[in-house]
């Protein structure tokens, strides 16, 4: 008798690769939400400092930067995919909201009047836009790892439970700050 394959094995693992997905995806729109003022201030600068962006009006360039951030954090996954494509292949395993933000610039703040030009390769934009973001996120983690470390230490809290959860939230939002609305 031959064993025929159903492909249960290989919809197992599609299916763990895709809540993988989810899970990375969720753990950076919670980053955001938490860290967007802070990327914001600091990617405004970073873009006027480095003069990747040349203005008259840093204003008005830091507002368009916080209406791409926004953008970025509110666009849903077909829409951010569409925005991205012409620059998808720009680098192997691209952080999604330094993609987003890289084209943001390529493509609306360069029309903006109040810029007056952009300079620097694709490759190069993106590099001083992830390195902003990662910056961010490494001290978020360490902020986030600190509070899980704190949470370890009471015993009567089940990592995974709800309470876990909530008391987690809890801290978090404490130590670092309120998340930003939609």
């Amino acid at each position: 008798m031959e064993h025929r394959d159903t492909g249960r094995v290989h919809n197992k693992l599609i299916n763990r690769i895709e809540r993988l997905e989810k899970q990375q995806a969720f753990q950076r729109e919670r980053f955001l939400r938490f860290k967007l003022p802070e990327i914001h201030r600091k990617l405004s600068q970073t873009l006027l400092m480095e003069k990747i962006i040349e203005s008259e009006n840093p204003v008005a360039v830091s507002e368009a930067v916080l209406k791409g951030l926004k953008k970025a954090l509110n666009s849903s996954e077909f829409d951010h995919n569409y925005f991205v494509a012409p620059i998808r292949d720009l680098v192997s395993r691209p952080n999604p909201y330094s993609l987003y933000m890289t084209q943001y610039i390529m493509e609306i703040i360069i029309n903006d009047p109040n810029v007056i030009d952009i300079y620097g390769t694709d490759l190069e934009i993106y590099r001083t836009v992830n390195g902003v973001f990662s910056q961010v996120e490494i001290q978020f983690d360490r902020a986030e790892e600190e509070v899980k470390a704190q949470l370890d230490r009471n015993k009567s809290l089940v990592p995974g439970s709800r309470e876990y959860e909530i008391e987690l939230d809890l801290m978090i939002r404490r130590k670092i700050g309120e998340p930003q609305k939609q």
